[in-house]
């Protein structure tokens, strides 16, 4: 297995532990998972995840807009 592919399978067993009830060593037991493996993985992504999004508000935004039409005096 190449490791795009095991990165999605350890991908897709992460999103379904996040949407169980399960903790990771019960969701380990249950689908035969090594549970040093399933938390080498998870680690693994969330390092990966981008730590901030830029955002945009559009009330603020709104409100510089205007700021500077009314100081735009020519």
């Amino acid at each position: 297995m190449d490791n795009q592919s095991k990165s999605d399978f350890w991908q897709e067993h992460i999103t379904a532990w996040n949407s169980s009830d399960l903790s990771q060593t019960a969701y380990c037991q249950h689908h035969q998972l090594k549970l040093s493996t399933f938390t080498y993985w998870h680690n693994k992504q969330k390092k990966q995840r981008p730590k901030l999004m830029p955002v945009t508000i559009p009330a603020l935004q709104a409100s510089v807009d205007r700021k500077y039409r009314c100081m735009d005096i020519r």
